[in-house]
């Protein structure tokens, strides 16, 4: 449980004076932990409903409520809903939700083929071309009608692909919802992408009725203190306004591939109109309670993704010895603290050929952020060993690679035998060790390793394959090409940290 001040001990002195104890004991029980972070968020979708059913008017008084209590949220919108609401003239709509951040729900939603079949068959560079065409679209739609930056794209149902977070990276954004997080780290860098994981929240279906809402409410005041510890981010997902009003999703008219023009769109089951100010009311009640909470703090995504965007420009030598010890002592792709295996990778590269040069290793390199291989590597070389010019011939083939592809390589070759990216990423350190050490060994052994790094993938991967059931998918959706793309960028894998 995360507790703001603890029980003091006794100090059972007799040199403290009663006023100085009574000071230390007041200081300690008044310390408070680091804050946890929360996001208060809403996927705002629905396109399809006539706006005679009042759908519309759901996000405003969500919008104004939270202006009145004084909390920040994020809406997350889909293009053809803001497309929607500009068409219908709902100046209102949009001018509540732009007093706080507004981001992506995917450009065009639950239409066919959504983003994951759009990349089920894709390639790697294709794949992010097309995304960064797609949703870059999206954003800027956004951006004209909200008249605010977007600065992040949240997940659509089963709507995902590693070809979709690079996009995003590179257009400077961050990708909620992710797929993609650490142990205690629900904030990290992945396709050098901010990524925020997790979803917490459960009142769609209840703020309507107060007998519903009341004991999903009462869970929350309970549960509250140990969903929120040893966590840095928390996703607080607070509803999709649509269904605070309609009974099922808006895009049961999608499922199982079905792709309807807007005649035969089907409007879902309501729940009465009345029963919006019951559902009103314990919205608020819900905001005042998260505000008045002194162990988060609640921001948009805009100030949290500038919080957690910054990283270091330079790998210290004694840094880079650090992770290359920790490689060859786990013999693993090792997820550093402040770095990802492939910048650690690159590093050595960098660090070696400086040494070929100038005849000493650098005190320091510049951080350089290559993605993963986008092909398979082999996890066994093709030799057993490399003299070391060969050694040194590797480095600069690395670093060429890098250089040109903006990746690492997914197997480079010596006398035509191919050596795996895992197996690169040892016979690198210990190289680089033993140049630290000033050894001069004649060949190197090489060992098979890992193609990829394993720490949290059952997991991160399980999620993934879970997407393949949103039912707005075709039923014989394959994802094993998604899923290696996704195992092989987790090269990229480091939490980000709060600067």
């Amino acid at each position: 449980m995360m507790t703001r001040s603890r029980q003091c001990d006794r100090l059972g002195t007799g040199r403290l004076t009663a006023i100085a104890f009574f000071l230390l004991w007041a200081i300690s029980c008044t310390s408070k932990e680091q804050p946890t972070w929360v996001t208060i968020v809403f996927d705002v979708e629905d396109y399809t409903t006539p706006a005679s059913e009042g759908l519309d008017d759901i996000p405003l008084w969500i919008a104004e409520t939270m202006t009145e209590v004084g909390v920040r949220g994020t809406f997350f919108v889909i293009g053809e809903k803001a497309r929607s609401l500009e068409r219908r003239g709902r100046s209102d709509v949009i001018a509540a939700m732009a007093r706080h951040d507004i981001g992506s729900h995917t450009n065009r939603g639950s239409i066919h083929p959504t983003v994951t079949e759009q990349l089920e068959l894709a390639g790697w560079d294709d794949g992010v071309a097309l995304m960064r065409a797609q949703e870059g679209e999206g954003i800027e739609d956004l951006e004209r009608i909200f008249g605010v930056p977007v600065t992040a794209l949240a997940r659509h149902g089963g709507s995902y692909g590693p070809q979709l977070v690079t996009a995003l990276g590179e257009m400077g954004r961050g990708y909620v919802y992710s797929p993609v997080s650490l142990p205690g780290h629900n904030a990290v860098w992945f396709c050098n992408t901010l990524n925020f994981h997790g979803e917490y929240g459960g009142f769609d279906d209840s703020y309507f009725d107060d007998e519903l809402f009341e004991p999903v409410f009462d869970e929350l005041k309970v549960g509250f203190d140990g969903d929120i510890e040893d966590i840095d981010v928390l996703n607080f997902f607070a509803c999709h306004p649509c269904k605070v009003r309609t009974i099922q999703f808006w895009d049961f008219n999608y499922y199982y591939g079905a792709n309807p023009d807007s005649a035969e769109w089907r409007t879902p089951e309501m729940r009465p109109l009345e029963s919006m100010e019951t559902a009103r009311k314990n919205f608020r009640r819900l905001m005042i309670y998260l505000k008045e909470r002194q162990d988060i703090r609640i921001v948009g995504y805009r100030e949290l993704i500038e919080r957690f965007s910054s990283q270091p420009t330079t790998i210290r030598r004694r840094t880079l010895e650090q992770a290359a010890e920790r490689v060859i002592a786990e013999r693993r792709a090792a997820i550093h603290d402040g770095f990802s295996p492939a910048e650690i990778f690159a590093a050595l590269a960098h660090s070696i050929l400086e040494h070929v040069r100038n005849g000493t290793l650098p005190r320091s390199v510049d951080r350089m952020s290559p993605l993963g291989p986008v092909q398979m590597p082999m996890e066994a070389p093709e030799t057993d060993y490399v003299s070391r010019d060969q050694a040194f011939f590797l480095a600069r083939e690395a670093g060429e690679f890098i250089s040109t592809e903006g990746r690492l390589p997914h197997w480079l070759t010596v006398d035509g035998a191919r050596i795996g990216t895992g197996s690169l990423l040892a016979l690198f350190s210990e190289l680089l060790l033993e140049l630290s050490r000033g050894e001069e060994t004649e060949s190197h052994s090489l060992r098979p390793f890992e193609a990829w790094p394993k720490e949290h993938d059952e997991q991160i991967v399980s999620r993934i394959e879970s997407y393949k059931d949103w039912p707005v998918h075709r039923t014989d959706l394959d994802m094993s090409r998604i899923v290696e793309f996704t195992r092989l960028q987790l090269w990229t894998l480091k939490p980000a940290v709060e600067r």
